[in-house]
């Protein structure tokens, strides 16, 4: 059994932090993935009882393709070209995808995408070894050869506090801290348990959807006049605690960043945990079909799976996920 989040080694090295490195033991790759074993998907398969699926990702092109070109500072829609094939007695049809941002829409974060400042990558990566090809560590390949899959369980935020009056919007920075998550988990008549993938719906994508036009759109992404200040998970330690001492193996959120943004550098933020704890993080996912459905039967917990792309040493990853019920 991994340590509780109080045992975890602290060096001394100004941030106070602690550091999962080698929990896992020295070579692992995949952080808190191992908290999903043969038993976790055994028992997650119960949650599969009509075979309704719920698919989870938006379109490649959203939400960039749906607001103005360098709405991000680096990221944008792909451009797809259809290739012809037309001969005599043959016609076929072919694709390619142009300008593709692994992270451009719903997406994985690998462990390879955030350092920390005082370490570098997770588990002794060096940032020589965060490259594309069999030599890399830490990429979003190792995540797909272990396997995403398990019960899921929904935390959804908006609803919630809609209900008990919370100020909130996708918007603003506001901060869900670890005690409302749980509260909102218990309201919900739902608890976690270890190898679970915890997923949070903010209201980020209904309100970028429900956007009258692209200026609006726009600023959802951009943010206020502040900059990007969306909504979100509390990325301090009340997360950190939580997420590692309920056993979560990965967390996604249907927002821009899981976590509330800005984050201030040499403070704690989830993005930070990834190096310093193996935190899995996936943004952008799409769960309002399965919300709706969620508040409809009252039923928050779903079978689960996700396939990464097999890309060797990729940093993040289109997130290719199911809900099934």
């Amino acid at each position: 059994m991994p340590p509780r989040y109080a045992d975890l080694p602290r060096p001394e090295d100004g941030s106070g932090l602690p550091l999962a490195w080698g929990v896992w033991g020295p070579e692992d790759e995949i952080g808190t993935l191992n908290r999903i074993t043969a038993a976790t998907v055994a028992a997650a398969a119960g949650e599969i009882r009509d075979g309704r699926r719920f698919n989870l990702n938006l379109p490649l092109d959203e939400p960039f393709g749906a607001t103005h070109q360098g709405s991000h500072r680096r990221r944008a829609a792909p451009s797809p070209t259809l290739i012809a094939d037309e001969q005599p007695g043959r016609l076929i049809r072919d694709d390619k995808l142009d300008g593709f941002w692994l992270q451009g829409s719903t997406q994985w974060d690998g462990l390879s995408h955030f350092a920390d400042p005082y370490h570098g990558f997770y588990n002794h990566a060096p940032v020589s070894a965060v490259v594309h090809g069999a030599e890399s560590r830490n990429g979003i390949d190792k995540a797909l050869r272990h396997g995403i899959a398990g019960r899921c369980v929904l935390a959804d935020l908006a609803r919630h506090f809609a209900r008990i009056g919370r100020d909130w919007g996708p918007l603003g920075a506001r901060r869900a801290s670890a005690v409302e998550v749980e509260a909102c988990l218990k309201a919900q008549g739902v608890a976690l348990r270890p190898g679970d993938i915890l997923l949070v719906r903010t209201g980020w994508l209904e309100a970028f959807r429900a956007a009258p036009d692209v200026d609006a759109r726009d600023q959802l992404i951009r943010g206020t006049n502040k900059g990007q200040d969306y909504s979100g998970l509390s990325g301090g330690e009340d997360m950190w605690r939580f997420l590692w001492d309920q056993g979560v193996a990965a967390t996604c959120a249907d927002n821009p960043t899981v976590e509330v943004w800005p984050y201030f550098p040499w403070k704690p933020t989830l993005h930070w945990g990834i190096a310093r704890l193996g935190l899995v993080l996936g943004e952008f996912f799409d769960f309002e079909a399965l919300a709706a459905d969620s508040a409809a039967s009252g039923r928050y917990t779903a079978f689960f799976t996700a396939a990464p792309l097999h890309l060797r040493g990729g940093v993040g990853s289109p997130g290719n996920a199911l809900a099934i019920r």
